[in-house]
């Protein structure tokens, strides 16, 4: 049996496990590594070990990837000829440079995925081959966050709990499984007598341990963070010294604050004055505190607003860079970044002046970017953060600019470490501009509902199969590494890094000069030159004892603050030099009772959806049998009353409906919501149901993605941000015949746990494709 050491990525836990195989590199099992030996990471509690148990049948399973594939059928066929790594690249390479030749590089767009590949290494191909567009989660995952908080603080807070810790704020975010290293630090933190404060419409975990619960309107943050400020700047609770030394447009944040007095508050969010008098009284007298904020807020157009606020909350008080409190580390100096990586600065003015709507959505787009890499790399020395991520092209407008070719025609897409029929908002715009491009290239680690659409599918190998550094998006001291733990050729299979991929396309391209390195490795040798430690010695340690910078606090008594006026700018002159409101505010979601609408009330419940759990990471592990067994069906949470109200029972099946269409979720009842809110489960398909097109694993079925709008004029204007969290809809029980056999055949397939799936039968794939065809056949709003 042979034994190494890894980091896995199976979900944001990062934890530091042993990989067990067999003397041919058969995967065995995979182990936690005590907190003894690994510093960091959640100690399997992301996943309470689930994935590290049925890790075999994820590596080995039926839907992985083996070999490169051309698609030699019609698109959606599902038809496809094996080739050599080689001839992929040289037959996918010549297409490119076939598209640059007749339409610019700009016709090229890639999207990006999830932490667990180098996308550094995708952002440098990009760069050098010419195009801007790059499309991913950034808005709404991360990218919002990290933007806001460098425009407003010049660096992204580190979530970094401590002994010293007194106060916790959870802004839409369930760290027990979204932040389970930081749920591991929580708990303990409650232990010791730190206060914990949750903005959330659900009853999560961590709302039932927290001491005050704001159980919000959804998309009513930003109102009960400008709340709390008026009310501690009210109340005198606010640092004077640190406010009036290191704040800057404290006048103007307590003026516009003033606007939210707590009985308005309350009336815009459902919450008592009570609640909001003692969250803010909480969070001012309990210091050191620190906020942890996540996607239920990163889903919403008014994202921006919610984290000026939050870090406005988060200065008057002198939370920032303080130990224990909201923590700046700064850059690491000695090792070579993802962004010094990425070499976006090779990428022409006037190429950058065609990233579709970087002129609109300014701060996550080239312009932002622009101010923001000047102001804190003067500060620091070197930027933080990714542009991959941070920096992306609009998603939305980009889908739509492929359909319509306005500003210009967009011809290919390279999809890596994503699942955009899935994953990506409004799901049958997706599919028109999937189909519509000339060239889709597919790399993934599985089988599932975009790949079916690719014109080649090429294997990519896991975190198992590769080496990898991770040192937290540019914004952490720490650098983590660690070795492959198997092999990724085989006699069974033969995959390649992400790396491989986006070199071995640079060298066919005329970016030689760019990729001096022959592997992975030893382009991490030359990042870590100047610590004097190799990258095989950090895989060694998995880098959690990396020499590193001391982390130090109240730097900015020495150096200010890296923005523009070398203060926590409450009132931003980023913000006003790209013409957006300088100021937090709140303004409703475009999805509120308020701003939908509805005289009829056709659609009376707002419909929130996608909070994590253990058993799925994202759209992922829905393939794995003993997984699935644990969570077999797409859940639709009811209130009883709503449940009982509209005839509803545990276990029934219902319609979640729209005016852009409809999708069907088992019911489930729950009282941790009000009765006017229902919540959806998010990014479901169904890989035991048939590869053709329309049914494509079930896209069209469960997936929330169909009812929701990503209309321009609905997003952040400042960020982009797209409503992925929150629409309005109505529920309704499944009675027809025809939706009972629909029912039939989800619960029979469902419950035989993907690798065991009996096939279907022609009558069945019949019913399958009837309702995949209706779900094409609704109204998809194509907007500006």
């Amino acid at each position: 049996m042979q034994i190494k050491k890894a980091i896995c990525t199976w979900c944001k836990g990062k934890c530091g496990v042993r990989v067990f195989s067999d003397d041919s590199g058969q995967l065995d099992h995979v182990e936690i590594i005590s907190k003894r030996e690994f510093i960091g990471g959640a100690y399997g509690s992301g996943c309470q070990t689930l994935r590290y148990r049925q890790g075999p049948e994820w590596f080995n399973s039926p839907y992985r990837l083996r070999y490169p594939l051309r698609r030699v059928g019609a698109r959606g066929e599902n038809r496809w000829q094996r080739l050599e790594w080689s001839e992929a690249l040289d037959e996918i390479a010549q297409r490119l440079a076939e598209i640059r030749d007749t339409w610019g590089a700009e016709a090229v767009f890639a999207t990006a995925g999830d932490t667990w590949t180098h996308e550094e290494y995708k952002q440098r191909f990009l760069s050098l081959f010419g195009t801007p567009n790059i499309i991913g989660a950034g808005p709404i995952c991360v990218g919002p966050r990290s933007l806001v908080s460098e425009a407003i603080v010049g660096w992204y807070p580190a979530f970094s709990l401590r002994h010293a810790t007194r106060c916790i704020l959870f802004l839409g975010v369930q760290p027990k499984v979204a932040r389970p290293a930081n749920w591991v630090t929580v708990q303990k933190a409650k232990q010791q007598g730190a206060k914990l404060i949750t903005l959330d419409p659900r009853q999560s975990e961590v709302a039932k341990l927290s001491d005050v619960w704001i159980q919000l309107r959804p998309g009513t943050d930003a109102a009960i963070l400008l709340g709390m400020i008026n009310y501690i700047i009210d109340q005198d609770l606010y640092d004077h010294a640190f406010v009036e030394r290191w704040c800057h447009g404290f006048a103007a944040l307590r003026k516009q604050a003033a606007e939210y007095p707590l009985d308005r508050v309350a009336e815009i969010t459902g919450v008592a004055a009570s609640v909001i008098r003692d969250a803010a009284v909480t969070y001012a007298t309990n210091r050191p505190g620190s906020i942890i904020e996540g996607m239920g807020v990163e889903h919403s157009p008014n994202a921006a607003q919610i984290l000026h606020a939050r870090a406005c909350l988060s200065a008057i008080v002198g939370n920032f860079d303080v130990e224990g409190g909201d923590e700046l580390p700064g850059p690491t100096k000695r090792f070579k970044t993802d962004r010094e990586i990425e070499l976006v600065e090779l990428l022409s003015r006037d190429q950058r002046a065609k990233q579709i709507a970087h002129d609109r959505f300014k701060l996550h787009s080239m312009p932002g970017q622009e101010i923001l890499t000047e102001v804190i790399s003067k500060h620091y020395g070197k930027r933080g953060g990714i542009h991959w991520y941070t920096g992306e092209a609009h998603m939305p407008s980009v889908y739509r600019a492929i359909i319509s070719e306005k500003p210009y025609p967009i011809k290919a897409g390279i999809v890596t470490s994503s699942n955009p029929l899935v994953s990506h908002v409004n799901t049958r715009l997706v599919y028109a501009a999937i189909k519509k491009l000339d060239l889709v290239v597919n790399c993934d680690l599985f089988w599932q509902p975009t790949a079916l659409l690719a014109d080649y599918v090429l294997p990519i190998a896991s975190w198992l199969e590769r080496p990898a550094i991770y040192n937290y998006l540019g914004f952490h001291l720490r650098v983590s590494g660690s070795a492959a733990a198997l092999p990724a050729v085989s006699d069974e299979y033969d995959r390649r890094t992400d790396f491989d991929f986006w070199r071995g396309l640079g060298i066919r391209l005329g970016q030689a000069e760019h990729w001096p390195w022959e592997s992975l490795e030893e382009s991490y040798d030359e990042r870590l030159r100047d610590t004097g430690k190799s990258f095989s010695e950090l895989a060694d340690s998995l880098g959690q004892e990396f020499p590193q910078e001391t982390q130090t606090f109240r730097k900015y008594e020495q150096t200010g603050f890296a923005t523009p006026t070398g203060k926590v700018e409450l009132y931003s002159t980023i913000f006003e030099q790209l013409g957006y409101p300088p100021l937090p505010y709140y303004e409703p979601h475009p999805d509120s009772p308020v701003s939908v609408a509805d005289p009829e009330n056709r659609y009376p419940l707002t419909v929130i959806n996608g909070s994590r759990n253990y058993w799925f990471m994202l759209s992922d592990w829905r393939q794995v049998p003993e997984t699935r067994a644990r969570r077999p069906y797409p859940l639709l949470e009811l209130h009883p009353d709503t449940a009982h109200k509209l005839g509803l029972q545990e276990g029934d099946w219902a319609w979640i409906e729209n005016s852009l269409g409809r999708i069907i979720q088992r019911v489930t009842i729950f009282d941790g919501i009000k009765p006017d809110i229902v919540h959806a489960d998010g990014q479901w398909w169904y890989p035991e149901l048939s590869a053709l097109d329309p049914i494509l694993f079930g896209a069209w079925i469960s997936n929330i993605n169909l009812i929701l709008d990503d209309d321009p004029k609905r997003c952040s204007e400042i960020l982009g941000t797209w409503p992925q969290k929150q629409t309005r809809g109505r529920v309704y029980k499944v009675e027809t015949d025809e939706d009972k056999k629909l029912v039939a055949i989800i619960e029979r397939l469902c419950l035989a746990h993907g690798n065991t799936t009996p096939p279907l039968r022609p009558d069945e794939i019949d019913i399958i494709q009837h309702y995949s065809e209706e779900a094409m056949s609704s109204p998809t709003n194509m907007g500006d």
